[in-house]
């Protein structure tokens, strides 16, 4: 049996006995969880300054993510603008143009059916 292998100094498996070995073990094993434990409370101690410095940086990006995103969006009111206007002269002119439409469309209209002829656009019979 190896030195690795669980036994006892009988060379019995199981180790029910105990002999310095187990409790040499035992040591190590006791020493190691108390490096963790010491190891977990600097780690606690540490985080809080280290999330206080983490959370300051992103508070840093956003005041700068803002400062950047005044003027594009001031930038984008004044196109936006420029393009309602725009639109809104296109769409006045498409509705005068349709109202020619329409009204030369009576007045043809109006004309034929005086003439006695049959409209265009009436069924024929």
């Amino acid at each position: 049996m190896g030195p690795n292998e669980q036994g006892d100094e009988t060379g019995g498996v199981g180790g029910q006995g105990s002999g310095p070995r187990r409790e040499q073990a035992r040591a190590t094993a006791e020493k190691m969880i108390a490096q963790l434990q010491v190891m977990i409370d600097q780690a606690g101690k540490t985080a809080g300054p280290v999330l206080r410095d983490v959370a300051a940086k992103a508070a840093e990006l956003a005041a700068v993510a803002a400062e950047n995103a005044g003027p594009v969006a001031h930038k984008a009111a004044t196109v936006t603008e420029h393009v309602g206007d725009r639109l809104a002269s296109r769409s006045k002119d498409l509705a005068a143009d349709l109202r020619k439409a329409a009204e030369a469309a009576r007045v043809h209209n109006a004309e034929t059916a005086d003439d006695g002829s049959k409209p265009d656009d009436a069924p024929k019979a």
